[in-house]
This record gives C-alpha cells, sequence and structure tokens, in this order.
C-alpha cells in the first residue's frame, strides 16, 4: 500500500494500511480468525481425504469396480482443481468471507447428499461437487487471515494457521476409529444407513462450525479498502482494535488511511460475456513481465509438493501393512514394495469382511502429530531462519530422505524417513506465505487460487502415477523423487520474498 504524506496538522493520525492493521495489535480477535480459518482449513481436509478411510466399506456396499474407486478417491481433487481459478476471481471480486461463506454451505450440502447416495456413480458425482465448492477454502483463506495482520505478524500467523491442516489427520482417524467399527444396519427413506455414511454426516460438522463462525467475521479491510470503501475498513479496524485492547473503537490512533481502488466489482457484470472478460482482466496481472516467471514457479513449486506427498500418503497404509508383515526379514523398502502389486489386487478384490484395522488408523493419527510438530517449528522458525530458506532446508531433508530410503531396512527407520519424505507437503504452506506477499491484493486471492489449483491438479496426478509405477519400479520412482526435489531446490533460490523492515 502506498502512504499518504503526513499532515502538518495532525502527523499522527495518518498512517499506511500495513501500519493502521498493525496498530490493532495481535489479540482475542486474531485468535478467534485463526481458529475459524484453521476450521475451514480442517473441512477441506477431511472432505477431500476423508474418503480413504471409508473406501474399503464403500467398495463393499456399493459393489465399486477398481476404476470406479480411482475415480471416487480423486474426485475430490478434480473438483478443487476445476473451480479453484473461478473462486480465486469471486473472492478479489465478491469479497473473501462471502466467498467462503457460500463455498462451505454448498460444499456441506454436497456431503449431506453423498451420504444417502445409492449407487457408486452418484457418489462419484457429489464428491466431485464437494470438491468444486470447498475449494474455496483452500487458497481463499490465506489471503483472509494474512489482510488481517502487519507485514510484521503476517507471516509467522499465516504458517501457524496451517496446523490445522495436519490436525484434520488426526481428527479423522480418530472419528474413523469411533464411528465406522460401529455394527447397525438402520433403514432410512427406503435406503440402507450404515457406518461410512453417518462418519460423512458427522464429517460436515467441521464445515458448519467454519461457517458459523465466518458469520461473525467482517470483510478484511485491506479489501475494502481496494474497493474504495475507506470508511467501513477503518471502522473494522476501530472495532478489532477495540476486541483486542479493551478500549473504546473512537480511541483508535488511525483517523486516515490511503485511499485506493482498481479493485474489480461483480456490480459491473451485465452478461456472461462481462464474466468471462472481468476473469480474463483479473488473470492476466498473474502473467504480466514482472510476474509470470514467478507464477510459473509458485504453481510448480505446489505442483511438486502436493503430488509426492500426497501421492505417497494415499499409499502409505498398503506400504505399512506390508512392512509390518516383512519386517526382520532384513528386506530393503523396494525389495518390499516391489511384490506388493499381485497381493494389493487380490485383496481389494476378495477382502470385504468389513472388519477396521485399527492399528492403521493409530499410525495416522501419529503421522498428523508429526506433522503438528513440523508445523510449529515452521511458524516459530520462518521470521528468523526466512521463508526461502526454511524452504530449501526443509527440501533438502526430504530429497535426503528420499535418497537414503533405497537402503534402509530397519522398520522404525523406513516409517521415520517416508514420514518425513511425506511432510514435503508441509512446505505448501511457506509456499502459500510467500504468494501472499507477492501478489498485490486486488489480484491476491486469484494469485493463491490460481497456485492452489495447479497443487491440487499435482495432487490427483501424484496420486494416479504414484500408484501406477512404485510397486512396479520403486527404485526408479524414488530416484525420480530425489531428482525433482533437487529441481525444486534450485527453483526455491529464487522465488520471491518479501524482506521484513528492520525497526
Amino acid at each position: 500500500m502506498r502512504c499518504l504524506q503526513k499532515n502538518a496538522e495532525s502527523p499522527v493520525y495518518t498512517h499506511s494500511f500495513d501500519e493502521a492493521v498493525g496498530l490493532t495489535r495481535v489479540g482475542r480477535f486474531h485468535y478467534l480468525l485463526m481458529l475459524i480459518s484453521g476450521l475451514c482449513f480442517m473441512a477441506v481436509m477431511a472432505e477431500t481425504m476423508g474418503i480413504g478411510m471409508i473406501m474399503p466399506l464403500v467398495k463393499c456396499e456399493l459393489e465399486a469396480s477398481q476404476a470406479e474407486q480411482g475415480l471416487l478417491a480423486s474426485a475430490g481433487f478434480f473438483g478443487i482443481g476445476l473451480s479453484s481459478h473461478m473462486v480465486g476471481f469471486l473472492a478479489d471480486t465478491a469479497g473473501r468471507v462471502r466467498t467462503l461463506r457460500y463455498s462451505l454451505t454448498l460444499a456441506a450440502t454436497a456431503t449431506i447428499i453423498s451420504a444417502f447416495s445409492v449407487n457408486t456413480w452418484m457418489l462419484i458425482v457429489f464428491r466431485f461437487l464437494n470438491g468444486f465448492f470447498i475449494s474455496g477454502c483452500q487458497a481463499c483463506v490465506f489471503s483472509l487471515v494474512g489482510e488481517f495482520h502487519s507485514n510484521k505478524t503476517r507471516v509467522r500467523y499465516v504458517t501457524l494457521m496451517a496446523i490445522f491442516l495436519p490436525l484434520a489427520l488426526v481428527f479423522l482417524p480418530a472419528l474413523g476409529l469411533v464411528i465406522l467399527p460401529l455394527q447397525f444396519d438402520s433403514v432410512i427413506f427406503g435406503m440402507r444407513f450404515t457406518s461410512w455414511r453417518l462418519f460423512f454426516l458427522i464429517n460436515t460438522t467441521l464445515s458448519f462450525s467454519g461457517l458459523a463462525g465466518l458469520c461473525t467475521l467482517p470483510e478484511t479491510p485491506k479489501y475494502m479498502l481496494v474497493h474504495g470503501n475507506h470508511d467501513a475498513a477503518l471502522n473494522t479496524l476501530r472495532s478489532i482494535y477495540s476486541k483486542n485492547t479493551g478500549d473504546k473503537p473512537e480511541n483508535f490512533p488511525v483517523k486516515s488511511i490511503i485511499l485506493e481502488t482498481g479493485g474489480a466489482d461483480l456490480a459491473n457484470i451485465h452478461g456472461v460475456g462481462d464474466a468471462f472478460k472481468m476473469i480474463w482482466s483479473q488473470t492476466m496481472p498473474l502473467f504480466y513481465r514482472q510476474r509470470c516467471l514467478q507464477t510459473l514457479n509458485l504453481s510448480l513449486s505446489l505442483f511438486v509438493v502436493y503430488g509426492i506427498s500426497q501421492g505417497l500418503f494415499m499409499w502409505f497404509p498398503t506400504i505399512l501393512n506390508e512392512l509390518i508383515a516383512k519386517n526382520g526379514q532384513g528386506l530393503k523398502v523396494c525389495e518390499i514394495i516391489g511384490g506388493m502389486e499381485l497381493t494389493i489386487t487380490e485383496a481389494n478384490a476378495n477382502d470385504c469382511s468389513g472388519s477396521i484395522d485399527s492399528f492403521m488408523f493409530q499410525v495416522l493419527m501419529m503421522i498428523g502429530g508429526v506433522f503438528m510438530l513440523i508445523f510449529v517449528i515452521f511458524a516459530y522458525t520462518i521470521d528468523i531462519v526466512g521463508k526461502v530458506n526454511l524452504l530449501i532446508i526443509w527440501l533438502v531433508i526430504c530429497c535426503v530422505c528420499a535418497v537414503i530410503t533405497h537402503w534402509l531396512s530397519e522398520f522404525a527407520a523406513v516409517v521415520i524417513a517416508l514420514t518425513l519424505l511425506m511432510s514435503l507437503g508441509n512446505c505448501g504452506g511457506i509456499i502459500g506465505t510467500l504468494s501472499i506477499e507477492f501478489y498485490p491484493t486486488e489480484i491476491n486471492a486469484m494469485g493463491m487460487c490460481f497456485a492452489m489449483m495447479i497443487g491440487r491438479l499435482g495432487s490427483v496426478a501424484g496420486g494416479n502415477l504414484i500408484g501406477l509405477f512404485l510397486f512396479k519400479y520403486c527404485d526408479i520412482v524414488f530416484w525420480a523423487m530425489v531428482g525433482i526435489i533437487a529441481t525444486l531446490i534450485a527453483l526455491a533460490t529464487v522465488l520471491p520474498e518479501k524482506k521484513r523492515e528492520k525497526k
């Protein structure tokens, strides 16, 4: 934001936007904001990853084929990928909070309907629609939180907020341990209602909780200022100041902020043609000469980190089962994985016992706990080390883990190495923080959503390609990961990083 020239008659009352939002201080409002945003984050993870927990039950009850199971597992990611661009446009034109409210409402509705699916294709369609609608909670939340913070506190709190992503990996298996083993077979609306359907319904509590919280939040003052609503932005900052300090709103020591315009507005749309023109006008600035290479760099980085991490995570339970079964035989990782393909196919085809592997849920909860710890470390070291430096350090750790995995045979060492390699996805939070600071407010959400769209397409690609090649060409796949991560390290050295101003 540009800063107004100080008025000689009232030198202390005119501030730049960053100074103004910084004077609200971090307090009760910001902690509530983090909780609400975290619930939105958890809703995304729970909705997209939850299907994997109930796949064995769905497969047997709806008689899903192997191909249908693959479509079902990736339907939510496809939905996110296809809608992210549009959601970014809506967030930059209709508002961050308003877009998130509609996003959660429609996503929860799709989940409720999918819980009553009568066949596999109905379930696939509504899981796709759930991903299509809930994509707003993935990238818009970064802009939402970032615009309520100043440069001094933004990086730490945006990074810390990402802790809610792995928290969902603790919530999901814990919910599964309680709900899925329940033995009941009721009939509702003339349809068989079993535990996996109840799991879906209870899963919507995250979406409804986030929606309830969003109804208490104002639009971000930075968004309002960019759209020319100076008074509303200032009133919002006064209200935040009052909540955080207990002081009266009128005592907020800012009386004037720079009035900027240039943000797009839905009121300017008078037909389909206008809508496409506005989407184009919001998208093209991402690829202006001064931003094009960095937009591609950020998008490619997210594609890789989500592709490798979520691709491995999707198959980790299967790999873990085989590691447990052959523990103590002195076999290296790829010697074990290489002989798994036939076993997996036969198991998937014949296992309809309905039994739930509680140990697997416990392991997933522990991995979620490890990822939470990593995010906490990120949040409290990122200002000291620097965003790009921290990203490079963690990429190097993941690269080393991919290298040494070839020679590991001890069960504990293999699990630790694979867990750290999957933690590559945690770097998405750092890359998201870099994106927030790189794009100006009027295209901030669009930039974030575009990058996240490419990242989620990486999740789809990774889940399918890693599953296709890992069990046939294990050594080649892990060496390919080493090369890809090494390339990512080189690209990270030229990522844009906004330096903190020294006081």
